[in-house]
């Protein structure tokens, strides 16, 4: 009876998270189509992709290749977010950290979708195997973001800009960073066990671990992209706009690619 309540409250965090997921992506996908920032538009790809993938696979019961996919989709749309945002592009030089880690996403979510196929003719052999590289994955994708965001969040305070906006490479670093482990989870999950059934304590707890860190993702991020009005009066302090120089978004993500690459 409880792991059956435990069941539905999981079941509801996710939804929850798949909900606000989808509400950030459609927001940056207006507000990116408004100012005209092609990595803005990119990061909402990713966060419109996923809760299609998630919705494909736990509510049409389409198979965990089509979720996965979306994931992909998802994942490398955040590390073109990352690089376009954060990194200045530099002439004829490709052994660079940004190209190493978007190829490496590439290649790490094409091993993984191959490896859904193979899984399904060697199980156990090679479940643990995919975690793994699963969990490199994810980490690879969000601490590069949150690493980004935390440098930027740390030459931003030497300006005086809106504290606001400093809030928000905050709290991008931070959520990040959270979600970064978020696959950790899956090392505990017994292999030919369904995810989150109720049936299964251990699965149970796995499922229900991952929902809450997706939660508090996507609350961190809703607050970073779609700040309310309260939050910004309350760190607004005695920062008043006349004071300095207004930034807009372009010249807000051109000052913050020269401090990270100077």
């Amino acid at each position: 009876m409880l792991n059956l309540i435990l069941f539905h409250i999981f079941l509801i965090l996710n939804a929850i998270f798949i909900i606000i997921v989808f509400v950030v992506g459609i927001f940056l996908l207006i507000r990116g189509l408004q100012i005209k920032m092609t990595n803005i538009i990119i990061a909402s790809i990713g966060f419109i992709g996923l809760p299609i993938g998630f919705i494909g696979y736990f509510v049409f019961n389409l198979s965990e290749v089509f979720q996965e996919t979306f994931v992909y989709l998802a994942y490398l749309s955040t590390v073109i977010f990352t690089n376009l945002t954060f990194y200045k592009k530099k002439e004829r030089e490709w052994i660079n950290y940004t190209n190493i880690v978007l190829f490496s996403v590439i290649i790490l979510g094409l091993i993984q979708i191959l490896l859904l196929y193979i899984q399904i003719y060697l199980g156990i052999y090679v479940y643990y195997f995919r975690v793994a590289l699963d969990f490199l994955y994810t980490f690879l994708t969000f601490f590069w973001l949150a690493w980004a965001a935390f440098q930027s969040y740390q030459r931003l305070k030497e300006y005086k800009i809106a504290p606001w906006i400093k809030l928000r490479y905050r709290l991008l670093w931070i959520f990040s960073l959270i979600i970064s482990f978020n696959n950790v989870p899956e090392f505990f999950q017994p292999p030919g066990v369904q995810w989150g059934t109720s049936n299964n304590l251990i699965s149970l707890i796995v499922f229900g671990t991952t929902a809450i860190l997706g939660v508090i993702f996507a609350i961190g991020f809703l607050l970073a992209w779609i700040m309310p009005n309260w939050l910004k009066v309350k760190v607004k302090g005695d920062y008043t706009p006349s004071q300095d120089i207004q930034y807009s978004e372009e010249e807000l993500m051109r000052l913050i690619k020269e401090q990270l690459n100077n």
